[in-house]
Parts: C-alpha cells; structure tokens; sequence
C-alpha cells in the first residue's frame, strides 16, 4: 500500500519543516529537507536538500530514501530507517 504523504521528517535539527513522501504522478518517493540551523531563502524557499523527482531520481521503494538522506544529513542509516517507518504510522 503506498502511503502518499506528505510525513513530517523528524530527525534533531532537521524536523522543523522537512518533508517526504510519495509522489502518485512519478511513481516516486521524494524527500525535501531543510536543516533548523540554516536560514531559509525567503525568495526561492527552497529546501536544503532535495531528493527524488526533482533533483533527477526516480526512487521506486521507500526504502531507497534511506541511504540518500544519510547520506545528505550525516545521520545512522538506521535511525532515518527507523523514523521513516515511525512517521507513516
């Protein structure tokens, strides 16, 4: 079952206002991640970090977010595992 989000992304110092989910017209999940301690562009808003469709990846399982926000956050593959799954509940 796919879950369309968006959930909130809730990792310390970075749950303030990213997202993720799951994007019906690609057919991929996607992530949009801001960091709590940058300032936010007031003009393009745009977020830190963005993954899937936008930034040209097509990420077909869930699961595939896991090593691209570790990698792009610094945080344990299992803990973004781990929240991932607690914020679809």
């Amino acid at each position: 079952m796919r879950h369309p989000g968006p959930f909130g992304f809730l990792l310390e110092g970075w749950e303030n206002r990213s997202v993720w989910g799951w994007d019906e017209g690609t057919g991929s999940w996607w992530a949009q991640l801001w960091r709590d301690d940058l300032p936010d562009d007031p003009v393009a808003d745009a977020p830190h970090v963005s993954i899937g469709p936008l930034a040209g990846q097509h990420i077909s399982a869930v699961s595939g977010l896991v090593p691209l926000i570790a990698a792009a956050t610094g945080a344990d593959p299992d803990r973004i595992d781990q929240l991932l799954a607690e914020s679809m509940r």
